[in-house]
């Protein structure tokens, strides 16, 4: 299947999942990857959803609050069997911090990695993921990476200094490994091609108001009462729908 909005386009699931009746999704509460949750509801009905996220005690504590909200919404649009299992765990620091230093410290291309502190997020959920691909026999996953805004956009708003580097460069959207397949079909469009299909789907007044994306520190964000309009996502957002979270898109 092929979308396309902002002038740029994805190919989404276009390789053989016969063999997959389940999709492990790694929802963050934010508007990509519940984009793709309602994608999946709507083109791929006969699949079995298991949403997963992640919970960092030491930032982002609501994440499991917003996730579980964006879920309910979107079983009220489609069967509800369709979401076969959600699970939230919590990502804690015991020296994952100085692992992912050390992980990337090592690594010969450190472009690849998003920071420190994202870093040592995936390091602490992959005992996690592990144990619920294991459990669900679940082979096939995906997630709402997308890539950053232009260059240009970012230099000009001035927030090159608070994005990845990774998600300046391009990637595979399909990727097998040891008999999984990983899917990232928005990876190589920025969030002006998100916001363009919330438009096209008509989500801009149900499902975007219920998404969040700010990842602000608790002093910044009135302690996650409001977006703190400094973190990356805050920026992001603003530039691709006219609006920080919890607000009226003005696309």
């Amino acid at each position: 299947m092929k979308f396309t909005a902002e002038g740029q386009s994805i190919n989404f699931f276009d390789f053989d999942h016969s063999m997959h009746d389940k999709i492990m999704l790694s929802l963050s509460g934010g508007t990509d990857s519940a984009l793709l949750l309602y994608m999946i509801c709507k083109y791929l009905p006969e699949k079995q959803i298991i949403c997963v996220t992640g919970i960092d005690l030491w930032k982002d504590p609501f994440v499991g609050d917003y996730a579980a909200e964006i879920i309910e919404w979107t079983k009220k649009q489609f069967d509800s069997q369709i979401i076969h299992e959600t699970y939230t765990y919590h990502r804690k620091d015991p020296g994952y911090i100085e692992q992912a230093e050390k992980e990337i410290s090592e690594a010969k291309d450190k472009t690849i990695f998003s920071s420190v502190l994202g870093h040592a997020k995936q390091i602490a959920g992959r005992p996690h993921l592990k144990r619920i691909r294991t459990k669900h026999n679940v082979k096939l996953s995906i997630d709402g990476q997308s890539s950053n805004p232009p260059l240009e956009v970012q230099k000009k708003l001035g927030f090159e200094h608070v994005s990845e580097i990774r998600r300046n460069k391009k990637y595979d959207v399909v990727r097998h490994h040891n008999g999984n397949i990983h899917h990232k079909p928005l990876v190589n469009v920025d969030k002006k091609f998100i916001a363009g299909m919330y438009k096209q789907f008509n989500l801009l007044d149900s499902l975007f108001p219920i998404t969040m994306s700010c990842i602000g520190d608790g002093e910044d964000s009135k302690w996650y009462t409001e977006p703190c309009g400094k973190c990356y996502w805050c920026y992001e957002k603003k530039w691709a729908f006219g609006c920080y979270d919890r607000a009226t898109p003005t696309i």
